[in-house]
């Protein structure tokens, strides 16, 4: 069929290719957010909580913001379902700069405030010494592990472990250097991770809210995937228990903690996550992506099966099936579709790496901005995957069906005279 209609094939590949890359640009980036990628390998049993906010019913009043370091303390380093709880803070006003040496200069580094166990939670690969302890955090201790390429920046090296740094004109001992993280796993991203305890000006509670807001974002790491609701049960205990044990206000979570991929999705921290919201728009564009190609892709097909009426009842005439000759167009129609996947998926991968700085943001409500002199880095595990490739087969298999069933059941169903005559 390929060497009978060059043009109708190629143009059909190219189509079908455009349409799905389109789907696959979507797959990759949701992919890139929801898998298990380095260092956040265990996302499938790791659940967040953004925020807390505290209801004042008397007053019909609200606040809601991050935890307090001394609710994390008190109520939920102390849980029992989650192998392990930690947390850090959040610094909106935070543009460290780290001094290089021989004077060349300042350089701006992005800087993430961790507890100790923020080390087991995550699967960092330290390439030389090691994290920082529980002393050093307790202690607020300015100690620091840094990030392989500003190991290299710094030291020219990426053998760190002991060697010191100035931080915003504070000197830092380093006590391991670990391999790059990618800003595509923004709950760890950073050139620099640093105990939170040494701002202590931010673990401060709010003036608001009875003393249980701050700028601590929790993280949870359940013991097996199916423990997460039962990290989520403990959590909403804890709640009850304190607004069972006064009547001046109510907490909640807003549904909190999310199981890493509910996280995605959520557009506003303090506010449940609107699923209606969230399955109409990702409906419409994906309707839009395939539904249209589909309805040009099937003018296409139906104008291909009015030329292949004589050969059609010919065949018929002798003997071939409605399920027969069904079974092989579809066959002849996938196979066309399948290339054009395979084209898709190619396009797929090049519109990615080109754009990688901005296009896994397209989605966000609240996209952020790259740090200056950094670079969204894509590795070919984030888009050589079998989730990935299954995707794109599953999309060529219904773009098929969509663009193809219709036309050619209507063709089929034409009798043998009108078929033979219809070369005339």
């Amino acid at each position: 069929m390929l060497k009978q209609n060059k043009l109708y094939s190629s143009v059909y590949i190219v189509g079908t290719g455009l349409a799905i890359a389109m789907t696959m640009v979507i797959a990759i980036v949701y992919y890139i957010k929801i898998a298990p990628i380095y260092p956040e390998n265990n996302r499938n049993r790791t659940l967040i909580a953004n925020s807390l906010r505290v209801n004042y019913p008397k007053t019909d009043g609200m606040s809601s913001s991050l935890f307090s370091y001394e609710f994390v303390k008190e109520h939920l380093y102390t849980m029992q379902s989650p192998e392990l709880v930690s947390a850090v803070m959040e610094v909106w006003d935070d543009h460290p700069f780290v001094e290089l040496d021989n004077e060349r200069g300042m350089l701006p580094v992005k800087v993430r405030y961790t507890d100790h166990n923020f080390w087991n939670v995550f699967s960092f690969d330290f390439i030389h010494g090691t994290s920082y302890t529980d002393t050093d955090f307790q202690s607020a201790i300015k100690t620091a592990v840094i990030s392989a390429s500003l190991a290299k920046t710094l030291f020219g090296t990426t053998e760190a472990e002991g060697k010191r740094m100035m931080l915003d004109g504070n000197d830092y001992r380093i006590s391991g250097a670990v391999r790059d993280v990618s800003l595509a796993t923004p709950l760890t991203y950073a050139q620099i991770w640093v105990p939170f305890t040494i701002r202590a000006e931010n673990l401060v509670p709010s003036k608001w809210g009875e003393g249980m807001l701050g700028a601590l974002k929790v993280i949870f790491l359940a013991k097996t995937a199916s423990d997460a609701p039962s990290v989520k049960a403990e959590a909403d205990e804890i709640l009850r228990k304190i607004n069972n044990s006064q009547d001046k206000y109510v907490l909640t979570m807003s549904g909190q903690p999310d199981v890493y991929w509910k996280s995605v999705f959520r557009q506003y921290n303090n506010m449940e996550i609107n699923w209606v919201e969230v399955i109409k728009t990702f409906g419409t564009i994906l309707l839009a992506l395939l539904i249209i190609p589909a309805v040009n892709l099937g003018g296409m097909v139906s104008s291909r099966m009015e030329k292949r009426l004589a050969e059609v009842g010919l065949r018929k005439a002798f003997g071939a099936s409605y399920r027969k000759l069904m079974h092989q167009i579809l066959t002849e129609n996938f196979l066309l579709t399948f290339l054009g996947g395979a084209v898709g998926l190619i396009i797929s991968y090049i519109l990615i790496y080109t754009s990688k700085n901005w296009v896994l943001t397209l989605f966000d409500r609240w996209p952020g901005t790259l740090p200056e002199g950094t670079d969204m880095t894509i590795t070919i595990g984030m888009l050589f995957n079998p989730a990935v490739f299954f995707t794109a087969l599953a999309v060529c298999f219904i773009l098929n069906l969509l663009s193809a069933i219709i036309p050619v059941h209507y063709g089929l169903k034409k009798g043998i005279v009108y078929s033979l005559s219809n070369n005339k």
